[in-house]
């Protein structure tokens, strides 16, 4: 999964980022969403911009603090990726679940999950769309109160920072019946040659999607070799 899209070459959370991963061949993209003053819901990572507050700014004037081509509108995203890509939308705040859940209403669920450190908003967004699939969001390192917070998400899978993966979390979360997690942000060569590979890791983010892909590739082929040379024995 292309964290923030493919953004080597054009801006992260932009429209070109998202072509830039597609071309690449990504199964998904992470996207970050806020909302402006003028309750657009947007791809923006940071909750300031200059200083001042995405929420604090109309939409046209945080496009103007910005790199051209970033700030696109989540209608945007969700028309360019649909049929073409698989979407993961992160909610960076509580507060516009129903609005975002209304922007999704009229595309297939297999084209997106929904993404969030804030469980109470993971929460509000199952009952507002019951059919679909949310993932609560976990920091790097064990945090008093972990599975009351899972709990209380109400989410149908975990993402925890790769550290926290390392940590044992993988087998901590399969053992409350999530058998599969998504990791984030690997980008270390080795610990994406693992945890592509580990059998209990549903997606690898990444700001380098072009290198998980190519040891994904690798290891398809590796495997392949295996089972031509089994077939001859």
């Amino acid at each position: 999964m292309a964290h923030r899209g493919a953004w080597t070459g054009a801006p992260q959370n932009s429209l070109a980022a998202l072509e830039a991963a597609i071309d690449l061949g990504c199964d998904m993209v992470e996207i970050d969403v806020r909302r402006t003053r003028d309750r657009k819901l947007v791809a923006v990572h940071d909750p300031r911009i200059g200083g001042t507050p995405v929420a604090a700014l109309d939409h046209a004037q945080l496009k103007a603090r910005l790199t051209p081509g970033q700030a696109p509108s989540l209608a945007e995203l969700l028309e360019r990726a649909q049929g073409r890509i698989t979407l993961d939308i992160e909610l960076k705040e509580d507060g516009y679940v129903e609005q975002v859940s209304r922007a999704l209403a009229r595309l297939p669920t297999e084209g997106y999950v929904v993404t969030s450190f804030q469980a109470p908003a993971l929460a509000a967004l199952r009952r507002a769309a019951p059919a679909t699939r949310t993932g609560l969001l976990l920091r790097p390192t064990w945090h008093p109160g972990l599975e009351r917070r899972v709990h209380q998400s109400g989410a149908d899978f975990l993402a925890p920072h790769a550290r926290l993966a390392r940590a044992g979390l993988l087998s901590w979360a399969a053992d409350r019946g999530f058998q599969r997690s998504f990791v984030w942000t690997v980008n270390n060569r080795r610990a994406l040659r693992t945890m592509l590979n580990h059998p209990r890791v549903a997606a690898v983010i990444t700001d380098r999607p072009d290198h998980a892909l190519a040891l994904s590739a690798l290891h398809r082929e590796a495997l392949h070799e295996v089972d031509m040379a089994d077939n001859r024995l």
